[in-house]
């Protein structure tokens, strides 16, 4: 891969973290107000509705049957599932608990794609996950974790969704790849936000929009805009373009990234467990994408969507 397009897939990865790091407070909040349930149907559908949106602004895209079926298949894993296990899991957890189960997102998406064959298990890579897991430990401070009964089901619900995600992460690299991610990011959205409106349709019309503070929906629409739009698109695009693996390596980077906006924003200070875990994550990130793949180039989107046709 040329060093340019690296740089771009790099800072679209890094990007996306810094979206998540702020994404885990933002939906505690938002589901101390909204039910889990309708907040997962409302984020997801808004999220749909404003990409499809853009995308209809575009010129149309023709995509095979068998591409359109798979979109509907994989939005189970990198939508409904993965979603309302992340919001429901959330609100019976702790964000701490979250972010650090969601460590296991590489080690899972690694997993799946040696044993079906998509990838290759290489030394650089397994380094890397081992020393950003282990950053990832110092800074949450693993070792004074305290684990509470009635957090058990929102840990398992939130491993749920990392494995969800690793899952998405590799069998749907290839359709990326094939359809182009402003069609896949389309695709998975629309489809997910049925199977989301039928688990949470309910909850919604329990809801008092009125009872919902401006704020929280100005929250609300933050999330849905940056947090599921934009980082689904920037995902599906660095996905295009490099391993599933290394998509999801970068999720390492999002406590470091959240701990560092406290620093900044909340005047937090800068103490030696935060530099260690820092050096740790980045150390790891560095040895793990030794390998970024080449890049697949619009030209190439475009092939093999005439063949897939």
């Amino acid at each position: 891969m040329e060093e340019p397009e690296r740089t771009r897939v790099v800072a679209a990865l890094l990007l996306v973290q810094v979206i998540f790091g702020l994404h885990y407070l933002a939906t505690k909040v938002l589901v101390a107000v909204i039910e889990p349930a309708a907040w997962a149907a409302l984020r997801i559908t808004g999220a749909a509705v404003v990409f499809l949106a853009i995308f209809a602004a575009r010129e149309p895209v023709r995509i095979a049957r068998g591409d359109l079926l798979r979109l509907a298949a994989f939005s189970f894993f990198g939508v409904v599932l993965n979603q309302i296990c992340f919001i429901e899991g959330l609100a019976r957890t702790t964000p701490s608990h979250s972010s650090l189960i969601m460590t296991t997102i590489p080690v899972a998406t690694i997993f799946f794609a040696v044993v079906l064959g998509r990838e290759r298990l290489r030394r650089s890579g397994v380094a890397g996950i081992l020393l950003s897991m282990a950053g990832v430990f110092v800074l949450l401070r693993v070792d004074d974790l305290e684990l509470r009964s009635e957090w058990l089901l929102g840990d398992v619900l939130t491993q749920i969704n990392g494995a969800s995600y690793a899952l998405f992460l590799v069998i749907s690299k290839d359709l990326v790849q094939r359809v182009g991610p402003t069609t896949a990011t389309a695709g998975i959205l629309c489809f997910g936000s049925l199977g989301a409106a039928i688990y949470g349709g309910p909850a919604v019309t329990r809801l008092d929009p009125a009872a919902v503070p401006p704020e929280i929906w100005l929250l609300a629409a933050g999330v849905v805009i940056f947090p599921t739009v934009l980082a689904y698109f920037l995902n599906f695009w660095a996905l295009a373009r490099v391993k599933s693996s290394h998509v999801a390596l970068f999720v390492y980077l999002q406590p470091i990234i959240a701990s560092s906006l406290s620093v900044m924003l909340l005047g937090e200070v800068i103490t030696t467990r935060l530099i260690v875990s820092s050096a740790l994550v980045f150390l790891g990130v560095l040895f793990a994408t030794q390998d970024l793949g080449t890049p697949v180039t619009p030209t190439r989107v475009v092939a093999a969507q005439r063949e897939a046709t």
